[in-house]
């Protein structure tokens, strides 16, 4: 792969050195800045449309839909098939890996089209025509992986053989239009004439040496490792897909595997004692401390403070894609943000001095407006002078890909905490399910993945401003020692919050010495004489404190939301309103989505009664069970000894849990319908109604039939999911 990648970035490099040596000559001769395309580019590309690699796709798919079964609808037609492909299944653990370098390449063709935007239109074509258009090519550009990511979901040697032919042609194909037709920093004729590039900037700050085809080729060293790995990854996959359908002296379990279908298989390894699902089972009713340590030796590296590596979780296919392409957005981003806007700084700056002096006047005009100046005071004249604004913006990027970093490797850390949670029943983050939302948390989901790279551009632009100011400020004050502006904003500022910081401090010294009992540890007043009298004075000097109170309330929502921007699990809106939050929403959506398909009790329920079934129906049409070795024989056959054992250990159980005797079937077939749905219907938009009524019903059937549960523990009656 690596080999591949290498030899990839030094066939764009010798494309690149012949156009670099155009656009240097006509930068030194005054020409007008562009490099001719190859005649082939307009056939290749018709409004950056790829015309080669699309039909090929189209075939692909058809293919593709020819080898696919229809599940449900008209199965009798055709031999049931003929369906449209799944690309993926984001809900289980299939192929996550190559699914996420899949997206991975997205995300970097998704960005392209978002730096089109900002390109003017033609003479007639409308804003709208404009949008429409993007949106079709994102379209397209989806189009583009559907082929690879649906052939490796079904799995067959066609389907692989297709998938590998047309990845190499689009892998060819992207080193030629990239290389010759599309390059990063050099503009076309047409980008020429609607003004959309600053090539001279770039020259005249990297220089007319190779810095500038340096720096693309060290940006796409992530896009070409990402299509190298494909192009590798798609013929290993079809080599051990032939392997293992040649190969010979299969054992039984092999031979009933190899009848069944990917999604059959993945369920069945479910049951597998070191799945993560069966050791979440295992590990249910045991504590943090004694849950063993994961086995892999860089989960141990990590202290658990800072992270616990779980064997008994992982994330779906979902979370990696989407984190996949968010990595690589940003990582582009931050390219482009760098090489694009460094070169304007410098002749940006006289005219931000000027900017900055007449925004610095007006602030002095509203500190003096607010300020009790003496008349004899003469007036200060408030400078700030700007510092090298490249070495403060090299921090200041810096500083906001540490913070979005950091962000989002908390945010993924309280996926687990949260899915967790509402695994056991735990609604102390994430609102408990109600049935009357369903439909919202279906939407939500939706929106999910969309949400989160939105909120993650807009926290990037928004942290890396007042990160420039803050970068900008600290800049000034290293380089010029002090800066009048700044120490007028904080001699304005400071007695304020000083004020503030004295009353806290002095109110929880008081609070704690001298109006609770036992210092603090109980609460209780003491001294209540002295209390009532403190807080009658409080109550009127509260009321000035309070004016300062909500500025700085104000201020520390702004910087709040600032900071988790990209973070759907947190609502800047509050509790009582994170509803309101369209992002919040749609992570409780994703939460309750992920929980109900992907609960690990179910799965391994699920598995287990398949497996048990898949044996039974395979031993009575393929084999003798004494062509099983002990172990599986055991599986298979049932003896009648097992059976007391299990009815044995269900009266012990019942006996210890007498609350679940009444929810048994013998039980629960003298109840009507409505009845059973309001027991067990847990989603109920009233809790507390469906509790008691469990409750009511369990009392309702103790007083009618004498068994051996004499008392009820009301902790038993409480109804979690699991």
């Amino acid at each position: 792969m690596i080999i591949v990648a290498i030899g990839t970035l030094l066939a764009k490099w010798s494309i690149l050195k012949e156009i670099h040596a155009e656009i240097v000559n006509k930068y030194k001769n005054k020409e007008p800045i562009y490099f001719n395309r190859k005649s082939f580019c307009d056939i290749l590309d018709i409004q950056q449309f790829n015309v080669v690699t699309f039909p090929v796709a189209c075939l692909v798919v058809i293919i593709c839909m020819i080898t696919t079964k229809r599940i449900s609808f008209m199965r009798n037609k055709c031999y049931g098939y003929g369906a449209p492909p799944v690309p993926l299944d984001f809900l289980s653990h299939l192929d996550r890996k190559f699914a996420a370098v899949i997206f991975a390449i997205i995300a970097d063709e998704l960005f392209g089209i978002v730096q089109q935007l900002g390109e003017s239109s033609g003479l007639n074509e409308g804003i709208l025509v404009k949008f429409l258009l993007r949106i079709f090519q994102v379209l397209i550009m989806g189009f583009r992986f559907y082929p690879i990511l649906a052939c490796v979901y079904i799995n067959s040697i066609v389907t692989l053989v297709c998938a590998t032919i047309y990845a190499w042609l689009d892998y060819s194909f992207t080193i030629v239009t990239q290389g010759m037709c599309y390059p990063t920093y050099y503009p076309t004729y047409d980008e020429y004439e609607t003004n959309t590039t600053d090539i001279s900037d770039k020259l005249d700050y990297y220089g007319t040496g190779s810095a500038l085809i340096a720096i693309e080729l060290c940006s796409d060293i992530p896009r070409y490792l990402c299509l190298a790995y494909v192009s590798v990854k798609l013929p290993a996959m079809l080599i051990e897909k032939i392997y293992n359908q040649r190969k010979k002296h299969l054992t039984e379990e092999n031979k009933m595997l190899m009848s069944l279908t990917r999604e059959e298989k993945l369920l069945l390894c479910i049951s597998h004692p070191e799945s993560p699902e069966m050791l979440y089972v295992r590990n249910l009713f045991r504590s943090a401390n004694e849950r063993p340590r994961s086995e892999i030796l860089f989960a141990r590296l990590i202290p658990k403070f800072i992270y616990e590596w779980r064997d008994d979780f992982q994330f779906s296919t979902r979370v990696l894609c989407l984190y996949s392409s968010i990595f690589f957005l940003l990582f582009f981003v931050t390219v482009d943000a760098c090489v694009g806007i460094l070169p304007i700084l410098n002749t940006m700056q006289p005219n931000l001095q000027i900017l900055v002096e007449s925004i610095i006047n007006l602030i002095d005009s509203i500190i003096n407006l607010f300020s009790n100046n003496g008349d004899n005071q003469d007036p200060v004249s408030l400078t700030f002078p700007l510092p090298n604004l490249v070495k403060s913006y090299y921090c200041a990027v810096t500083m906001t890909v540490t913070i979005i970093v950091i962000q989002l490797i908390v945010f993924l850390a309280n996926i687990r905490r949260n899915l967790l949670q509402v695994y056991r029943g735990d609604d102390s983050e994430i609102p408990r399910r109600q049935r009357s939302q369903y439909v919202t948390y279906a939407t939500g989901n939706f929106h999910f993945a969309g949400y989160f790279i939105g909120y993650l551009i807009w926290g990037f632009i928004i942290i890396a401003f007042f990160s420039t100011i803050f970068c900008i400020s600290i800049g000034a004050f290293i380089t010029f020692g002090n800066v009048k502006v700044l120490e007028k904003i904080l001699k304005f500022i400071l007695p304020s919050l000083l004020l503030v910081t004295f009353k806290v401090f002095l109110n929880k010294l008081l609070a704690q010495y001298v109006f609770l009992q036992h210092y603090g540890d109980v609460l209780a007043l003491d001294n209540r004489r002295f209390f009532m009298i403190f807080i009658y004075f409080n109550f009127f000097l509260d009321a000035f404190l309070g004016f300062i109170s909500s500025i700085l309330r104000f201020v520390k929502s702004i910087i709040g939301a600032t900071f988790y921007m990209c973070r759907l699990d947190y609502s800047p809106l509050g509790r009582k309103l994170e509803t309101f939050d369209s992002g919040f929403s749609a992570y409780c959506g994703f939460i309750h989505t992920e929980c109900t398909h992907r609960h690990p009790i179910m799965l391994v329920f699920v598995s287990h009664l398949f497996s048990e079934l898949r044996k039974q129906q395979y031993s009575m049409t393929h084999i003798d069970l004494d062509d099983f070795p002990l172990e599986e024989k055991c599986a298979v056959e049932v003896k009648k000894t097992s059976k007391y054992i299990r009815k044995w250990r269900l009266a012990v159980f019942l006996v210890r849990n007498p609350a679940i005797v009444f929810f048994r079937k013998t039980f629960l077939k003298q109840l009507c319908f409505e009845d059973l749905q309001a027991i067990n219907d847990v989603d109920n938009d009233n809790q507390h109604n469906t509790q008691r009524g469990a409750a009511f019903y369990i009392r309702q059937m103790a007083a009618q039939r004498p068994s051996f549960v004499n008392e009820i523990d009301p902790a038993q009656i409480i109804i979690q999911r699991f």
